[in-house]
């Protein structure tokens, strides 16, 4: 089974013609290669999907494990050097984004168990779409990660230029007012114009219960 348009037209998109391996502009000479190959149950989803120049194609294919010589590429290493490549012509796409677990609310402070999310679109030219992973600790243990479509990844947030949305949740029921720490774990990936997608490092905010504030938290331990 070959890739189908859409898989095709946006690696070569994401890797502007460019060989993965080599590096090399190709133009009309490029390849998109199954990473993992049909006879071996290799499917024809995004993920396992390469472009690759001709000479790298076939360096790839022919290598014999029989009578090595070399070193061969693995599908690891091949993956890697294939997200770098796209990074390299795609971290353009993406603006900065800002984004922060909060009370503050415009004229007072929200209360526990209602927890505020800001994000905000700081570039001047392009949009994106966001999707935000949210998990909640209490006493470092995981009360799993929110329900519904805001907060779950499972719908994407649309982010014009130069915007910001103001969104909250609800702790899970039973640890609306906890006695442990609490901590807050975000995941946002961010999604470029050309549907290539960016993912962030989680990173935490840890509940003040006597200033009712958050403390940013770059290494969770979760």
């Amino acid at each position: 089974m070959a890739f189908s348009e859409d898989v095709r037209s946006k690696v070569l998109l994401w890797s502007d013609r460019h060989c993965c391996l080599c590096k090399k502009a190709c133009g009309v000479n490029i390849e998109v290669h199954h990473l993992i190959p049909e006879e071996q149950n290799g499917g024809d989803e995004i993920d396992n999907a390469i472009p690759l120049c001709f000479e790298c194609h076939g360096s790839v294919q022919h290598y014999n494990s029989k009578h090595p010589i070399g070193t061969k590429y693995k599908v690891d290493e091949l993956r890697k050097r294939r997200d770098q490549v796209y990074d390299e012509f795609t971290r353009h796409l993406v603006p900065p984004i800002h984004y922060e677990i909060t009370q503050a609310l415009q004229g007072g402070a929200r209360r526990l168990p209602d927890v505020g999310f800001v994000v905000a679109n700081l570039g001047a030219a392009l949009p994106v779409r966001l999707r935000i992973v949210v998990e909640v600790f209490i006493g470092g243990s995981s009360c799993g990660v929110l329900g519904g479509v805001h907060y779950s990844g499972k719908e994407l947030w649309n982010l014009n230029p130069q915007s910001s949305v103001s969104g909250h949740f609800l702790l899970p029921k039973g640890q609306e007012s906890p006695d442990d720490r609490l901590e807050i774990k975000v995941d946002v990936t961010i999604v470029d114009m050309y549907d290539r997608e960016h993912h962030n490092l989680p990173v935490s905010w840890v509940y003040l219960p006597t200033q009712n504030s958050w403390y940013f938290e770059p290494c969770p331990a979760h």
